[in-house]
């Protein structure tokens, strides 16, 4: 009988080492630390991640506890993780998997803090984070709709489970530890999608809460007493069927291909091939698959110098699954052909009338991105000039536009995902574009890069601490 899933996984952890990690894998994670650091910045400075340091501050405080980013107040191990993903989340700025998954405000966050008290040096924080962005995404790889069908929001689901991974490892949990630390973990994620279908702000907590849950698991795992049920993923009663609405693998929706996928694909070349190699970037405060649709009209606008009172009409298409945040089961807009402020249909023509969209930190395109019904000529553009189409098996963040002008001419263009699984020199290259919106501006960002460039140098997260404290 062939292992569970989560022992093998538990197995391929707790054995992991820097030295068994590829390169790219290394320059992906330290990519992936780098864009959330710079979000740090920035995001310590936001109102609402200032309103839950100080809650943090107050109920728990300790002054040998974790740092908190940005603030450099200290708090316990929970505090810490909570207040740290809070202000590595709430700027926008961050990575995206699979549409609707965002796995680095919560691991990151944990790596950062569970490193610092656990004495870890920066090599453990990046083979922590290698193993769990590969645990998260593998799990929800496949089913991301399906779980979003069921009701629930994939984002703090699946976070759950990487964060309890970082945090296993930096505890130096053994593989029977980290069994019982997903077992735990799976027992523990929560976050449902009615905040997303009606716009609830309680949405605002569940990447810290999946930040917590993570650590409590893989700290009550520590303490020896709790073996974890060894089919907490695949059991007639785990967290597939909970969460997935199958056991088997059975799928409700999926992006492109089948819908029957096998279990054993979930952990087949664990350890040989990296699926979190395809985690993306978003640069702009809006959904993950909006990213594409913004880049590709403005390269198309720069390539054929179109002017945008010259366009009849710009069609995006894109997955049909993207066009109904955030399920197809509970769409917020059940009619994805009616735009309003916020759409794609916005973006596309945010993007074609001002040629392009504010990053992250950014005012250089037009209205900052709060200010989405106060443009009135792209309001009118996207009423009557845009039309989003989705489309069964287009694959997924790979958006097509086709741009037909006034006069007949037409242009075409494509945006395939690849071109979003950026290294460390191609985060780099676009960071700069946040600049306007760092603290420190250029310096600040310099420095982080330089940093970054050698973390596995660094013997302990204090540089990385005091690079990110408030100024």
């Amino acid at each position: 009988m062939a292992d569970s899933i989560s022992r093998q996984f538990a197995r391929w952890a707790a054995n992991l080492r820097y030295e068994d990690l590829p390169p790219a894998v290394v320059d992906k994670v330290k990519a992936l630390i780098l864009l959330h650091l710079v979000a740090a910045t920035m995001g310590a400075e936001m109102p609402r991640a200032k309103e839950l340091i100080e809650l943090v501050k107050r109920e728990e405080g300790k002054p040998d506890g974790g740092t908190i980013i940005g603030d450099g107040a200290k708090a316990t191990r929970n505090g810490a993780t909570v207040a740290n993903c809070e202000v590595l989340h709430v700027s926008g700025l961050y990575d995206s998997y699979r549409m609707i998954t965002h796995p680095g405000p919560v691991v990151v966050a944990v790596a950062l803090t569970n490193a610092e008290i656990e004495h870890k040096s920066l090599k453990d924080v990046i083979v922590a984070l290698a193993a769990g962005y590969e645990f998260e995404c593998r799990l929800a790889n496949n089913f991301v709709p399906s779980t979003s069908a069921q009701g629930f929001r994939p984002a703090p689901i699946f976070s759950t489970m990487g964060a309890t991974m970082v945090a296993a490892k930096l505890m130096d949990l053994d593989e029977e530890g980290i069994v019982s630390a997903i077992a735990i973990g799976a027992s523990s994620a929560s976050g449902l999608n009615e905040a997303g279908r009606v716009g609830g702000g309680e949405q605002a907590v569940h990447e810290p809460n999946a930040a917590k849950q993570g650590v409590f698991a893989a700290t009550m795992a520590r303490t020896g007493h709790i073996k974890g049920s060894e089919t907490v993923i695949e059991g007639d009663a785990g967290f597939l069927n909970a969460y997935a609405g199958s056991r088997g693998g059975k799928l409700k929706y999926n992006f492109q291909g089948p819908m029957q996928v096998d279990l054993g694909t979930i952990t087949a070349g664990l350890g040989l091939q990296y699926e979190m190699l395809t985690v993306m970037f978003r640069m702009y405060a809006t959904a993950g698959y909006n990213q594409p649709v913004i880049d590709l009209i403005k390269e198309m606008r720069e390539q054929h110098r179109i002017n945008p009172d010259e366009i009849e009409t710009v069609t995006v298409f894109m997955n049909y699954i993207e066009t109904l945040y955030p399920s197809p089961e509970f769409p917020r807009y059940p009619d994805p052909s009616k735009a309003y402020a916020g759409s794609t249909q916005y973006f596309a023509a945010h993007a074609a009338v001002h040629g392009g969209y504010p990053v992250v930190g950014g005012k250089r395109y037009g209205p900052e991105s709060g200010d989405l019904d106060k443009d009135a000529k792209v309001l009118d553009f996207m009423t009557n000039h845009v039309r989003l189409v989705g489309v069964h098996d287009q694959p997924m963040f790979s958006p097509e536009v086709t741009i037909r002008m006034k006069d007949g001419a037409t242009f075409m263009g494509s945006y395939p995902y690849k071109r979003m699984e950026w290294n460390f020199d191609q985060t780099v290259a676009r960071l700069q574009e946040c600049v306007p919106g760092v603290p420190g501006g250029q310096t600040q960002l310099d420095a982080l890069v330089e940093l970054m460039r050698t973390a596995e140098n660094l013997p302990s997260t204090v540089r990385i601490l005091e690079l990110t404290a408030a100024r």
